[in-house]
Parts: C-alpha cells; structure tokens; sequence
C-alpha cells in the first residue's frame, strides 16, 4: 500500500487552433502551428501532483485545438493503475473534479522517462525517431510550449532515476534556436529552486520566454490534499496557471496576464520570469491553443491546503497515522515515520561531513558557513560537472530526492574557488573520496 516507503539502497542507481481550424487543420492564419512537450520527471506514489500537473496540460492544450499529434507527453504512468489509487485508471488534479487522465496520449513512459530521452525530444533527435519515438519536428516560424513538473536543485531538476542540470538544458534550448526549430519558445517550470535552472544563463535573445514556480532559495508547494486519495492532487504554481488557463479566453489573455494571475494565486512561492521577456505581451493562446473552450475544470469553493513539497512525505504519514484506527497500522505508520526521519537525518549529517572533509582540503575555510549562505549560481557549467560527480558518486537524486535539498552547498563551493580544468579535476575527486567515506560506505538506507 505505501510502495514510496520502500527502503532504497544509497547507490540505487496546434498547431494554433483558431475559429476556422477544422478548415484550416493545424495551420495558424499567422503561419505557424503550435508544438509542445509535457514533462511529469517524477514515479512512485506520493508523488501522484506531478503526472496530476501534467495530464491535467494535456487536457488545456486539448481543449484549446492543439492537435495530439503535436503534443510530446512524457511520464512514468504508475499512478493511474497504482495499487494505492482509490480510484483506478483515473487521476484528479482537483478535488472532486474531473479525471485529467481519460485521453492522454503517452508518448514515454516508465525508465523512458530520463534526461537523454527529454533532451532529444527538444533537439528532435534523429534516432529517437528511427526508434519510432516523437520528437519534436518544429520548423522556425512555429511556437513551442514546454511545461515541466517535478522536484528541483539549484540548477538541477529531476528524473524518476536521475537529473538534469541547468547547464545542459539551457544548451539544449540555444541548440534549438540555432537550428531554427522554433519561432517562439514558452517554458513553464514547476520545481523547488526552479529559477535557477534559468537564472544567469537563459540568453534574453532567443526568443525563449520562461516562468517558474519559485525563485533560485525557495521550495515550491503542493496543494489539494485529498485525504481519500492519501497525497497532494497539484502544485501550487502549476494549478495556478492550469485553472486560468481553464478559464480564459486564451486569445485575449497575454502572457504577462497570466503570469500576473499566477503571482496572485501561488502563496507560498514566488513565480519568476526569465528571458526574453518582451515576449509575455503575446496571447497565451499563440503557445496553449486559440480555440474558445467551453471545458471548465477549475472547482469552486476548495481551500489549496499549501504544503511544502520538501516535507510532503512526512506530512502524508503524519495525516494517515491521525486518520487510521487500526492500531497495527498506526504501528507500522509510525515506524516508517521515524525510518524516514532516520534516514534524512543521516544524509544531514553526511553532508555536513563531506563539506567539512572539502573545507580541510582547501576548498573552504568554514564548513558551517558554506552550509547556512547561499550564493548565486553564475558557473553553471562547473557546477553541472560537480552535479553529475555527485549524482555518480554520492546520491542518486532522481530517486533520493530530499538530497536536492543540499546541492546549493556545492553550487557555494563552485563560486568561491576558481577552478581551472586541473583543480577542477582534484575538486572531483576530492568529492567522491569524501562520498565514499561518509555516504556510500556506510550502506545506510534512506528514504527521501
């Protein structure tokens, strides 16, 4: 029943639709056709908002005449038919609203879902489409729409077996303008410290426009707590442009409206724009679809209920032990309770070690204030090396994903010694000697 309580080794490895587009097929009258690509980067139970999130897209394009054949979705699809879901073949973005699941179209699923596989979705790799897999095919006068849902880092966010860092995907994004694959680009991010996949590296001339749900310190919230379903339904920021998406004419909503909209009804986390801004005067509609929908998915009347999303397995525990009178499973709830505190706990307190390791190296001078600053992140080229090093040697983040929580320390360690190719190469394996010795030798298991 709680398959996300498993205990896992540390090592564990539309085009633009308008009145007229029946007649006129996926062809906007202002020549170009909309694509997009819909990202949930997270498996297991608990994490049921994401795939949620991202159905619940699939239906907004949908109903706004985006054509199926030009959206991209990716997600594990084990929430729907979980064993967990009270409701099966179904998910809800909302309570009591409507299934966001009937229809949507699945184009990766599973250990398809992964940073290579996204990436040569957006570079429209070639041998993923000899594989018969879709990748985006855009020419330069088309929009693209791009909406990612998952758990973030500084300047990485994250997969159900690994991450992507900053650095790759904004190469990813320039690749794109350079290869003309797209007139305009819009980017939707939901993720803890979400801007700083953006910020100090997204050019502002590539016709690429991006609003995130947080800014590079903060976490992002979940909401919709439904206490039949046993999790969060949605993301804050993520509801948040799904339901004024759901109820606006997206012709005459600009982005910067949206945005704006966003702002107001995301509480716990501050929504960022990055890019070329000047884009936001644009419709909506030129990146979700111009058909008038008559579909209405946002409810009436419900509280968000804001939960961190950093703490939401506990706070999942937490409300089951309140509600169940089973006393064997008040038991068991409470033991896997204080497991799950036990194992963050520990990765704390490596963490720390292996910053007080790297401060003796001469990497720093003061491991505790390495640990309670947080500096901007600039070398995002650097840093997604000592990312991937970290990924590898450490802590696989994709599933240990309270781990994200600690990678601002690294990027603090990036920014204050100026690595050349040499002491880069020494800082590295510095960090996996300090990984072995406090983290991957001990054999501890965590869940995250």
């Amino acid at each position: 029943m709680f398959s996300f309580l498993i205990l896992f080794p540390i090592l564990s490895t539309l085009s633009a639709s308008t009145p007229l587009a029946d007649s006129l097929g996926s062809r906007s009258t202002d020549g170009y056709n909309i694509y997009a690509v819909l990202v949930a980067g997270s498996n297991e139970y608990y994490n049921y908002r994401h795939q949620a999130d991202v159905c619940h897209a699939y239906q907004v394009l949908r109903n706004h005449g985006v054509p199926a054949e030009n959206i991209i979705v990716m997600m594990y699809d084990d929430i729907a038919n979980n064993t967990e879901n009270p409701y099966p073949g179904k998910i809800f973005n909302a309570p009591n609203g409507p299934d966001v699941y009937a229809g949507v179209s699945k184009d990766y699923i599973g250990d398809e879902v992964n940073p290579d596989n996204f990436l040569g979705v957006l570079r429209g790799d070639k041998d993923l489409a000899a594989k018969g897999k879709k990748v985006l095919t855009s020419g330069p006068n088309d929009h693209v729409f791009i909406y990612f849902a998952d758990h973030g880092a500084t300047g990485s966010i994250g997969f159900p077996t690994g991450i992507l860092s900053s650095n790759d995907l904004n190469e990813a994004l320039v690749y794109m303008h350079n290869n003309k694959m797209y007139g305009k680009l819009t980017f939707y991010l939901e993720a803890c410290e979400s801007g700083s996949m953006f910020e100090n590296i997204l050019p502002d001339n590539i016709n690429v426009y991006a609003t995130t749900a947080a800014n590079s310190i903060e976490s992002s919230w979940g909401c919709y707590y439904d206490p039949k379903i046993g999790t969060a339904l949605g993301d804050e920021f993520s509801v948040a442009w799904l339901e004024d998406s759901d109820s606006h004419d997206l012709t005459k909503q600009t982005l910067e409206q949206q945005f704006m909209d966003v702002v107001k009804h995301t509480n716990k986390s501050h929504p960022q724009q990055f890019g070329q801004k000047s884009l936001n005067s644009l419709a909506v509609g030129q990146f979700q679809g111009e058909k008038t929908s008559s579909r209405i998915h946002a409810p009436k009347g419900y509280l968000r209920d804001s939960i961190n999303v950093r703490d939401l397995p506990l706070v999942i525990l937490r409300r089951r032990i309140k509600r169940t009178k089973d006393d064997d499973e008040v038991f068991f709830l409470e033991k896997t309770l204080q497991t799950l505190i036990a194992g963050r706990r520990f990765l704390e307190s490596s963490i720390k070690r292996i910053v007080s390791q790297l401060c003796s190296n001469g990497y720093c001078s003061d491991a505790k204030q390495v640990m309670k600053t947080r500096q901007p992140l600039i070398n995002h080229s650097t840093y997604s090396k000592v990312v991937k090093k970290f990924q590898s040697s450490c802590l696989n983040l994709g599933i240990h994903t309270h781990g994200m929580k600690f990678m601002y320390v690294f990027a603090n360690l990036v920014e204050s010694n100026h690595f050349n190719e040499s002491t880069l190469n020494r800082f590295l394996e510095d960090l996996e000697r300090a990984c072995k010795t406090f983290i991957a030798n001990h054999g501890f298991e965590v869940i995250i």
